[in-house]
């Protein structure tokens, strides 16, 4: 149900995280995904429902108003919605409505949204074949905890940022390579028409002895990270695990990240780190609901550091022409383009202007100095 009325496009048809479920009160609340209006409700013993937040007959968001028996009761006129999307007015019961309705689901305690009209055209179904990345099943590591940050920027700007780590060196304090490592750091950057793969390999900076001692590492361990990118929706994944020195073996302590960047609105994205580790053989192990909260904390303040950096950067100067690029860029070259491919064609950091055609980037090849 798209259109003058309802302008959802095709970005929706995907999978979002859009809030924390316990966000969630008796009342109705307002959010944005891709820049439509949803309110979200606790549809009685049904679960959460969600429908498109503009009451049918004068336009007003039906957040403002209270939820009851049959759904969301509109403050203005007294219009009420069901979770299906049908609504009247009191005033005159023969004017029947009907409102865009969205599918929900929650998982890992994340309330994912996406396009009811989606829903009958798209295979996905995430009870089943959970529509989303498949590093959010747990494996050989163990679910943590799912962190979120509202980070005022374009999506393109924070895709920018987590996808790349050549600012770890100042921007991070714990994880990765310090500043004066990254002349020793390997990079590599491949990308066929779906994903970027990313792989790292470098010398871990000097850890807080707490740190080395409960994740099991030492000095002189080499961090070997690699991630994966794609756009259906915006998501990566991050696999990371340490050596003993250059070609050791692997230590025990793993942690694996799958972030969902949620577009909000134009000037405004949701970042949500599903975080995982693999604690066997470690202090962590023995202690895991004293190392949890350490480790949530420390990584949540990582994340805040990226969000405060983020947030730093110009809107009007974020297209590859204004960029002087390096050997850790390719990540940056590659994902804008998969992202023009795949999720916003005609892709904006400035409200009113186009940042990035698709023919704007070339596919970078062997011996570019991007790569």
């Amino acid at each position: 149900m798209t259109g003058r009325f309802w302008p959802i496009d095709d970005r929706l048809r995907h999978w979002h995280p859009v809030v924390p479920e316990d966000r969630l009160t008796g009342k109705p609340m307002a959010i944005q995904c891709c820049g439509v209006p949803i309110v979200l409700f606790r549809n009685g013993g049904e679960g959460i429902a969600a429908i498109y937040n503009r009451c049918a007959h004068r336009r007003m968001p039906l957040s403002h108003g209270t939820v009851g028996p049959q759904g969301v009761t509109c403050p203005y006129h007294g219009c009420r919605f069901s979770a299906d999307g049908t609504g009247y007015c009191p005033t005159t019961r023969s004017n029947r409505f009907r409102i865009p309705v969205f599918e929900t689901k929650v998982l890992h305690d994340i309330v994912w949204v996406r396009s009811g009209d989606a829903a009958r055209t798209v295979s996905h179904d995430l009870a089943a074949d959970t529509g989303l990345h498949p590093d959010l099943a747990e494996g050989d590591h163990v679910f943590v905890a799912a962190i979120a940050k509202d980070i005022e920027a374009p999506l393109q700007l924070v895709v920018d940022n987590m996808t790349e780590l050549e600012h770890t060196g100042t921007v991070h304090k714990q994880l990765a390579f310090g500043i004066d490592d990254y002349e020793t750091v390997e990079t590599r950057c491949r990308h066929d028409d779906d994903s970027v793969t990313i792989f790292y390999r470098g010398r871990q900076r000097s850890l807080p002895f707490y740190l080395s001692l409960l994740m099991g590492l030492r000095r002189g361990d080499v961090y070997v990270q690699t991630a994966s990118v794609s756009f259906t929706p915006p998501c990566a994944s991050y696999q990371i695990h340490w050596t003993a020195g250059p070609g050791g073996s692997t230590r025990a302590f793993g942690m694996r990240f799958v972030n969902y960047y949620t577009e909000v609105s134009a000037e405004r994205t949701s970042l949500f780190s599903f975080v995982y580790w693999k604690i066997a053989g470690t202090w962590m192990q023995a202690i895991p609901n004293l190392a949890r909260p350490l480790f949530c904390r420390l990584v949540s303040a990582e994340l805040d550091r990226d969000k405060a950096i983020i947030e730093k950067m110009p809107r009007d100067q974020a297209s590859l022409d204004w960029f002087q690029l390096s050997r850790f860029d390719g990540p940056l070259v590659a994902t804008r383009k998969l992202m023009a491919r795949h999720y916003a064609p005609t892709a904006d950091v400035t409200p009113g202007g186009c940042d990035l055609e698709p023919a704007a980037i070339a596919p970078a090849t062997a011996g570019d100095p991007r790569l």
